[in-house]
């Protein structure tokens, strides 16, 4: 009967299996952390915890924090918002699906920190070129997402959204873009994600501020407390963005939703 209700209580709150989960992976990582004659690399979580109260209290993990979380979120808003529109332009217009697809063929494959240097030979290694670096690895997964969500639209819709006089903004708008946005929000977030992946990547070259270059510089100096607290903000940061994004994504079709209904 005790077996039946705890089973029942998990199946209530399937997240107490992630905490418990959670938490014994961050004890037994402490236990590994404290015995004698380990390495000086590894430090437990309450350590680096500490650690980064420490830099948090100093003030420049703050500005570290911003510099970084600029770069980033405006090379996802320029890619990431870019790759959307185009996506779904390519999903509705075979023309314009075709005058894309052998760019996206030969560029796609690139690694895009490889044209970091390209980049920087016409503007330096600065923060315009980091923003374009970031937002040309953004724009990939959003578009082709985007236009894989768009060609999996029924042309049904279109077809009753036509035969009740609708427009094509309207069309767009209220059939289009809410059967394809559960698709195109998961290449939102990979292009989010893949945004802090290039953010780190493009701070650890050249001359620069934020999280990646204080990881790199704390890495050189064997300061290894600031080194791994400097990855769990990394982690905190993208974890608030993903969230961030996800609830925006979730209003967003629930006012389609309402709108639609309201309008029929």
């Amino acid at each position: 009967m005790h077996t039946a209700s705890l089973q029942e209580r998990l199946r209530q709150r399937p997240w107490l299996i992630t905490v418990a989960f959670v938490v014994v992976c961050l004890l037994l990582w402490e236990l590994a952390a404290a015995r004698p004659g380990r390495p000086e690399y590894l430090l437990g979580p309450w350590r680096i915890l500490t650690d980064l109260l420490t830099l948090a209290q100093g003030g420049g993990l703050t500005a570290q924090v911003l510099a970084s979380l600029r770069r980033a979120l405006l090379g996802f808003a320029i890619g990431g918002g870019l790759g959307l529109l185009l996506g779904l332009l390519a999903g509705v217009s075979r023309n314009f699906r075709d005058l894309f697809d052998l760019t996206q063929a030969f560029t796609h494959p690139v690694p895009k920190i490889a044209l970091f240097p390209v980049v920087a030979v016409v503007l330096g290694f600065t923060d315009v070129s980091r923003v374009l670096i970031i937002a040309i690895s953004a724009f990939f997964p959003a578009y082709l997402n985007a236009v894989n969500g768009a060609l999996g639209v029924n042309p049904r819709l279109f077809w009753v959204a036509r035969n009740v006089g609708a427009s094509r903004w309207r069309s767009f708008w209220q059939v289009l873009l809410p059967a394809s946005l559960p698709r195109a929000v998961v290449g939102l977030r990979i292009s989010l994600m893949v945004s802090f992946v290039l953010m780190v990547a493009t701070e650890v070259l050249g001359q620069s501020n934020g999280l990646g270059a204080a990881l790199m510089r704390s890495y050189r100096e064997g300061a290894y407390g600031p080194m791994y607290a400097g990855v769990v903000c990394i982690a905190l940061c993208g974890m608030a963005a993903n969230a961030l994004l996800g609830l925006a994504s979730r209003r967003l079709l629930a006012w389609q939703a309402h709108s639609g209904a309201h309008h029929g």
